[in-house]
């Protein structure tokens, strides 16, 4: 079965497991799909979990006959370890410096509260909604692309892609990349290879820039924009979130 994506309705989205690109989180990082459209490279995804967000992708690329490869790098256990600075009482010290706004800052109050309410707790193990993302395997997501019939188009890089990437994608360039990793370590290790990689005029976005959970990311990107020559810019916000994205010049 070769479905579109413009010809599914809204349920079977859920029902497949997919995001649906009109009202998921990511729709900024799905319309970039097109608008990279001429820039030179492929699509990486890092975090790939169960596929939701990677099988979209590939979907929306085949529709627009792109003939661009879809990247998609994760563990497929899980996290694979924490770092210091992905401890969440971190946002303290991120609003303080004024590194993340009041704003901001209120929701992560409130969204803390709701995660203990929900009986969870604050440690970056237990925090999302999908905990530690173990909920998945290389076999899921390879199932899903088998039954979209996007073998030829996406290719899965099982492992722990902050240890030797540069070696895994040399040769590769990137018109588009989503980091959706949640945790320092995968921003600070892979964030210099991926721009390395990037064309100009390529974007890499950010899933976890603006976030109630995990003050990682942030820490990791405004530490790599200050010492590289870099535009990180702000894209139309959505469903509440400022949404965030590097761009190449």
């Amino acid at each position: 079965m070769i479905l579109n994506v413009k010809s599914m309705e809204s349920w079977e989205y859920g029902a497949v497991g997919i995001a649906n690109p009109e009202y998921s989180p990511l729709r900024r990082y799905f319309e970039l799909i097109e608008n990279t459209q001429s820039v030179n490279g492929d699509i990486a995804e890092f975090g790939v979990s169960r596929g939701s967000s990677l099988i979209t992708t590939a979907l929306i690329s085949r529709q627009l006959n792109s003939g661009k490869k879809i990247y998609g790098f994760d563990t497929f256990e899980g996290f694979p370890g924490y770092s210091k600075n992905d401890d969440f009482e971190l946002f303290n010290q991120l609003h303080t410096s004024k590194k993340i706004t009041d704003s901001h800052f209120k929701k992560i109050i409130l969204n803390r509260d709701y995660i203990l309410v929900r009986g969870a707790n604050t440690d970056p193990s237990s925090i999302s909604n999908s905990a530690d993302f173990s909920d998945t395997s290389l076999e899921l997501v390879q199932k899903k692309i088998d039954f979209f019939k996007l073998n030829e188009n996406v290719k899965l890089i099982q492992g722990d892609f902050t240890q030797g990437l540069r070696e895994t994608i040399s040769g590769l360039n990137f018109s588009l990349v989503l980091l959706d990793s949640d945790l320092y370590d995968s921003y600070a290790n892979t964030l210099p290879i991926i721009w390395d990689h990037l064309s100009k005029g390529g974007y890499i976005y950010l899933d976890e820039y603006y976030s109630l959970k995990f003050p990682g990311p942030r820490i990791a990107v405004d530490s790599f924009v200050d010492q590289n020559d870099c535009q990180l810019v702000r894209l139309e916000d959505w469903l509440d979130f400022e949404r965030w994205a590097i761009f190449k010049k």
